[in-house]
């Protein structure tokens, strides 16, 4: 990587930690002191998604392979367009967008997986069968237990249960990735942070999108952000390559 992109990057991720220490200081203060947020909070958290676009935008010589940043860059295009259809209050549109990222991640963070699974040794193959069972499990309970009773006679429960249900297979992919090494070993724990987080922010996303008032409104829609900014972050840095040694590997399993 040369200078320049080093300074540009540095620049980006100096820039997105102050926005993010701005808008999350403003959340707290509203969770725990009542504070007034500024109606524009709103627009700099999305301004914020627009710069971590770029980051994965530019990776351009130094990202893994061809496919995977027109994949990485496809995701955060979708990405961008949810955050601007939740920005004009288009539920719908939102779930919408965010579920053509997620598939996406899919088939981005997938990459090598059917050939790594068929040479998987039996200890691996036990983990992501644990694994995908902790992560349908907890969702189900999720599911069963807060969103259904609220949604069962809301035409948005069938948008929530699509797009959960995606969101995991797509956890359960990112999980997958490192605990299969489809990815050089720092890119693939990025990805399996990154997707945690971004599971856990989108569930109180739904929270939020539910309860729309109360102390566990408050609660919710205070961590969302620090969640999910990390999250998205991961997954940008996760396109570039850091170790020259694993990159080829990584190519061919991903033809």
């Amino acid at each position: 990587m040369d200078r320049s992109k080093k300074i540009i990057l540095a620049i980006l991720v100096v820039n997105i930690t102050l926005f993010a220490a701005w808008y999350i200081g403003w959340d707290f203060s509203s969770l725990l002191w009542g504070a007034e947020k500024p109606s524009y909070s709103t627009l700099v958290k999305r301004f914020s998604v627009l710069l971590v676009a770029i980051i994965a935008a530019i990776s351009g010589k130094d990202s893994l392979s061809k496919k995977d940043s027109v994949l990485l860059k496809a995701s955060f295009i979708a990405i961008c367009c949810a955050e601007t259809a939740f920005l004009f209050r288009s539920t719908y549109g939102g779930i919408v967008f965010f579920l053509v990222a997620q598939i996406l991640l899919i088939l981005r963070n997938s990459q090598g997986l059917k050939q790594k699974l068929a040479t998987a040794d039996q200890t691996a193959k036990f983990k992501l069968i644990i694994c995908g069972a902790a992560v349908f499990a907890i969702y189900i309970l999720i599911f069963a237990g807060v969103f259904y009773p609220i949604l069962k006679n809301s035409p948005l429960l069938i948008a929530f249960l699509v797009y959960g249900t995606v969101l995991s297979i797509s956890l359960w992919v990112g999980q997958a990735n490192y605990i299969l090494s489809l990815f050089p070993k720092k890119n693939s724990i990025m990805v399996s942070i990154g997707m945690v987080c971004f599971f856990v922010s989108d569930i109180l996303v739904g929270l939020v999108m539910l309860i729309k008032s109360g102390v566990v409104y408050q609660i919710a829609n205070s961590f969302i952000w620090v969640l999910y900014i990390p999250a998205i972050m991961l997954i940008a840095f996760s396109g570039y390559k850091y170790s020259e040694t694993e990159i080829t590997s990584f190519q061919n399993t991903s033809l």
